[in-house]
């Protein structure tokens, strides 16, 4: 559980010394969640600094972060300690001036976004079922999304603001689905029999970075934004690749790891995947992370 939940932003410094364009970018920063204090802990971490800054410490398990746009603010989630339930929380960059959006004791939501304009976070919320919903960033209007009788979650915004990219499954497995924001044209993206979820949308808006199984095991694929144009990106037998997320410059990160080793963070170029290096990390990386916008 915790190894799914938690989402980093993490320091590149690993790379510095690549001769690939993605490694030109000298202060990109990472946030994440830890469990040094025996509790899941948000931390945020920037290139070249020695160590992370924690920005949560309570008992309660705290992760899943999210940036605003200027990274003023991050939405994140808070699971009460032995409980089903979790809000959506959000506070400053220094971890200041925390406050629950969503304050739903009975109901559990998860995977915040902040738009690409600051103004709205869309979420997942078991409060019909199992939605992707959008509120404004003060926790007012909130309105579902998806509203087909599936699971759908972890929503990723397309740049323009207008769509989201969301896992669902309605169709019996795991796919990847767009919708207007509005929850109009709700479009299938992927098609496959396998599991394909973690769906990521590029900067520019031309592509969106997903997990499939389609393989045999986890690999990490990228399509056009209407679905065409699938390319494997990752291809390893022996080890699973997910949770893709992409630097403000267009990198393309996610999660490698093999059935007993450790969980590492790696970076490539997506118009030349054999670019991929491993980034070090002050401690191991827990699959979901987000980088700080510029």
């Amino acid at each position: 559980m915790r190894a799914l939940v938690a989402l980093l932003v993490v320091v590149i410094a690993a790379v510095a010394g690549s001769s690939s364009s993605i490694a030109k970018s000298p202060q990109l920063v990472l946030g994440y969640a830890g469990d040094r204090g025996g509790s899941l802990d948000v931390y945020v971490r920037t290139t070249g600094a020695a160590s992370s800054k924690r920005l949560t410490s309570t008992p309660n398990d705290e992760f899943s972060p999210s940036w605003s746009p200027g990274g003023r603010r991050i939405a994140y989630r808070v699971n009460a300690r032995r409980a089903d339930t979790s809000d959506i929380w959000v506070m400053r960059a220094d971890g200041s001036g925390k406050r629950n959006l969503t304050r739903t004791p009975r109901v559990a939501e998860w995977s915040p976004a902040f738009s690409p304009d600051g103004k709205w976070i869309s979420y997942f919320s078991l409060a019909a079922g199992g939605d992707v919903w959008v509120m404004r960033a003060d926790g007012t209007a909130r309105r579902n999304v998806t509203r087909n009788g599936g699971l759908n979650e972890y929503p990723t915004w397309s740049p323009d603001g207008r769509s989201l990219a969301v896992n669902s499954h309605r169709d019996g497995q795991f796919e990847i689905y767009s919708a207007a924001t509005t929850g109009a044209r709700q479009r299938n993206l992927t098609r496959h029999p396998a599991k394909d979820q973690w769906p990521a949308w590029s900067p520019d808006g031309r592509l969106i970075a997903f997990m499939s199984e389609r393989n045999g095991n986890d690999d990490v694929f990228v399509m056009l934004a209407d679905g065409t144009g699938v390319r494997n990106l990752t291809r390893t037998s022996d080890l699973d690749e997910s949770h893709p997320a992409w630097t403000p410059d267009g990198g393309l990160t996610f999660t490698r790891h093999g059935e007993t080793g450790p969980v590492d963070l790696w970076i490539l170029d997506v118009d030349d995947p054999s670019s991929a290096v491993r980034i070090d990390t002050e401690i191991e990386p827990v699959f979901v992370f987000a980088w700080k916008p510029r």
